[in-house]
């Protein structure tokens, strides 16, 4: 029986943003909403976000008819906490949740109870282990499906449910459609970008027809790939890469048969759909090859943020101000004008998505959870300069707008800057419950060391 840790989110949120919107919807339908979080996914492997060839034929239209936020980061690169943040707007450092496999605490307060608070049928369709309803996203949904009916063969030969592919979870949400009339709240999660990529039929393939184990070809000589990846013998550094983008684009493609399956319904001009990524994942830069958890460095953190209400939101609009998966429940409720207090630390981004010019300055911040022998990681965005803390490495400052790849550190150069930004994070960290810890136990351990989470 796993034991339900509580989190100090009253205790350590100095600042909570209390929302209480007066304006109700009476006199119009309220909408449906569609909250879609896709897995290990890079912003710039979308078509609408400049990616030269990956198909996202779907992602592209919903930016189109919608509202694309080109600077969306998550607070943190792994599943569980991310989503956790995601679903309660709040940071890390407050839910408690720090790795895959614990538990949320049962007083976070989530977006899925406020929204069932309101009257909506609340359901959710998860297909990654980390998002089980035994470690808590369960809560506040009135159907929750995490039946995981594909996976991979671990060491010792027994299969594992660890995954449901993309056109299996559109599927089910499809048929529980059909008998829906009233306003829902909809998460549907996809888990197909993460590792192991390995999309199906032609989407495998799609974007690479070399020689994979190619002798002569040494791009990938002397890395050390870990196992489940599944790239034994694999020598082009060119084809896992490949691999990854034909699994975002066959997300896609089942993403479209969503599309269509609210068309054919008559839903798609009645929902309220938003589509991003709990986090990124590392190709070749710094170093860092088919990962995400390690590092702070922006391919980990840069995910999409898609709004699409019609009638209601600007079409084709683009928002470039620096934003944070910690905002999402904030803009849900006000985009919907709903009357429930709802604690989180994000702000509401509907001002900007409406274009009413609301470009304040946010700070975003970034934490890595501990990581096998690591230790945490942190850091701090603010305009365009970005401060990372990591014991091991020392400190690191970037300036974005100049240096999007992060290569030259400025933390010799610029010590008034990494002054202002060090303050910062010391201020959002204080009272940090990092210090609480929760052992995983040794069943789930050995599915997340499958997955690549654990050694």
């Amino acid at each position: 029986m796993r034991k339900k840790r509580k989190a100090r989110w009253g205790r350590t949120a100095p600042v909570l943003f209390f929302m209480a919107i007066l304006a109700g919807c009476a006199g119009r339908e309220r909408p449906s909403v569609i909250l879609i979080t896709i897995d290990t996914l890079r912003a710039d492997r979308l078509g609408c976000y400049g990616a030269p060839r990956t198909r996202t034929h779907a992602m592209d239209r919903i930016a189109a008819e919608g509202v694309l936020f080109s600077d969306c980061v998550t607070p943190v690169p792994s599943t569980s906490p991310s989503h956790a943040t995601i679903l309660s707007g709040l940071y890390p450092r407050s839910h408690g949740l720090r790795e895959n496999g614990a538990p949320l605490g049962e007083d976070v307060p989530l977006l899925s109870e406020a929204m069932r608070r309101e009257g909506y049928a609340t359901v959710a369709f998860v297909s990654g282990f980390p998002l089980l309803g035994e470690f808590g996203f369960d809560r506040g949904f009135d159907r929750f499906d995490d039946r995981l009916v594909d996976g991979f063969v671990d060491r010792d030969g027994e299969r594992r449910g660890t995954e449901r592919i993309a056109e299996k979870t559109v599927d089910a949400f499809l048929v529980w459609l059909e008998r829906e009339e009233g306003p829902f709240f909809a998460w549907l999660h996809f888990f197909d970008p993460h590792s192991v990529y390995a999309a199906p039929g032609p989407f495998r393939r799609m974007y690479y027809d070399g020689r994979e184990r190619d002798p002569a070809n040494r791009s990938l000589e002397g890395i050390e790939i870990p196992a489940y990846h599944g790239l034994a013998g694999v020598t082009d550094v060119n084809y896992p890469i490949a691999l990854y983008e034909g699994e975002v684009s066959y997300t896609d493609h089942q993403l479209e048969r969503l599309l269509d399956g609210l068309e054919r319904r008559g839903l798609a001009d009645r929902v309220l759909l938003l589509v991003t990524g709990d986090h990124g994942e590392s190709m070749t830069e710094h170093g860092y090859y088919f990962g995400h958890s390690h590092f702070l460095y922006e391919p980990s953190l840069h995910v999409p943020l898609l709004i699409r209400w019609p009638g209601r939101l600007p079409e084709g609009a683009i928002r470039t101000e620096p934003v944070s998966l910690v905002d999402i429940p904030a803009t849900l409720m006000d985009l919907l004008s709903l009357g429930a207090v709802f604690p989180t630390e994000g702000r509401s981004l509907a001002p900007l998505a409406r274009g009413e010019g609301d470009t304040r300055e946010e700070a975003v911040f970034l934490e890595r959870p501990r990581i096998r022998s690591a230790g945490e990681l942190r850091g701090v965005r603010s305009g365009p300069w970005k401060y990372l803390d990591d014991p091991e490495r020392g400190e690191e400052l970037y300036r974005l707008d100049v240096d999007p790849e992060e290569r030259e550190n400025l933390i010799d150069t610029e010590a008034e800057e990494a002054a202002r930004l060090r303050r910062m994070l010391e201020e959002h960290m204080r009272g940090d419950s990092a210090d609480e810890e929760y052992t995983v136990d040794e069943e789930t351990r050995k599915t997340l060391r499958g997955l690549g989470y654990v050694d």
